[in-house]
């Protein structure tokens, strides 16, 4: 059995970077893929870039700039794959990072998401990630959003996971009202709905770090802000609907707690929204989300006075 993966990838103006990312694909060591490649609405060399290969398991459309998420919606109902491969269009696949997937989801199945080793690119060099070890074993499902949640600011990002089709068709695609975060909020419905994450080693995918005007890099707007906590609020909404009601709540509070410390003191009615969201769980106050010297002095003054002195030393 060599089940096809269908490869999706989102194109805006990336011209500077897709050939790489389409090379990295068609050196798969793993051969049964097809590339789905949807231009959205670049206006740079992007198409002239794209229509330089020939490889008849590219398939190209071009749409209206739609976003990201309407691009791989898209992108999924051109697919024929029982495997799904989410490709932002400045990354990079290892060329065995198939091969080592697939031949796990042959063991294991449609009822698991299969991830592997995290790198980053700047410059062009590639290195992998540091201190990612907890990611690289087997996790049940709550286990691995206590592992995330855990770990300040160490996320694994769209790239690295093979998704089975029968997973990605128990969600609703990708969420377009979500600017940022759209990949943690995605894949955390992916793996409520499976059994576990398998982890392949062998298997490295890499990002790029230094790509500039990324959304991630420009919370400019309010707007910006209240995208990032709906993403955060839908962590909790899914969390109640798929876990028992102990963890879901403190599961909820935490990821709630990651959008109050990261955005503080920003858009206090964002914030004081969000901290309505925590009281509904039932408790009080966030968790102290950050690096381990806030932690300690949060717990010593509390949560609320260590935000606000980071944010007078800022």
């Amino acid at each position: 059995m060599t089940p096809l993966v269908s490869i999706i990838i989102p194109v805006y103006n990336s011209e500077k970077y897709i050939l790489k990312t389409i090379e990295s694909c068609l050196h798969q060591t793993y051969k049964n893929f097809e590339i789905i490649i949807i231009n959205d609405g670049s206006t740079d060399r992007s198409e002239e870039i794209i229509k330089q290969f020939s490889d008849i398991r590219i398939k190209y459309s071009k749409i209206e700039n739609s976003g990201p998420c309407y691009a791989r919606n898209f992108g999924i109902t051109k697919a024929t794959g029982e495997l799904f491969q989410f490709l932002d269009a400045d990354d990079i696949l290892d060329k065995r990072k198939l091969e080592f997937q697939v031949r796990n989801y042959k063991s294991n199945g449609d009822e698991f998401i299969y991830s592997g080793i995290m790198g980053y690119i700047i410059n062009d060099q590639k290195n992998l990630e540091p201190d990612f070890d907890f990611y690289y074993k087997n996790l049940e499902v709550e286990e691995y959003f206590r592992e995330m949640f855990n770990h300040f600011g160490k996320y694994y990002t769209t790239g690295m996971w093979l998704v089975p089709r029968a997973l990605v068709e128990k969600t609703h695609g990708w969420d377009e009202k979500v600017l940022i975060n759209n990949d943690g909020e995605y894949f955390s419905r992916i793996i409520l709905f499976s059994k576990g994450v398998l982890f392949c080693p062998g298997s490295k995918f890499y990002y790029r770090r230094d790509v500039p005007m990324s959304v991630s890099k420009r919370f400019n707007s309010k707007h910006i802000y209240e995208s990032w906590l709906y993403s955060y609020s839908c962590y909790t909404k899914y969390f109640q609907e798929r876990l028992n009601k102990e963890s879901a709540d403190e599961l909820g509070r935490i990821a709630l707690s990651i959008y109050y410390c990261n955005s503080y003191p920003n858009h206090p009615d964002l914030l004081s929204k969000c901290k309505q969201q925590i009281r509904q769980l039932g408790y009080y106050t966030p968790v102290a989300h950050g690096g381990r010297i806030f932690k300690f002095i949060s717990a010593i003054i509390g949560v609320e006075n260590a935000l606000e002195i980071r944010s007078l030393k800022n």
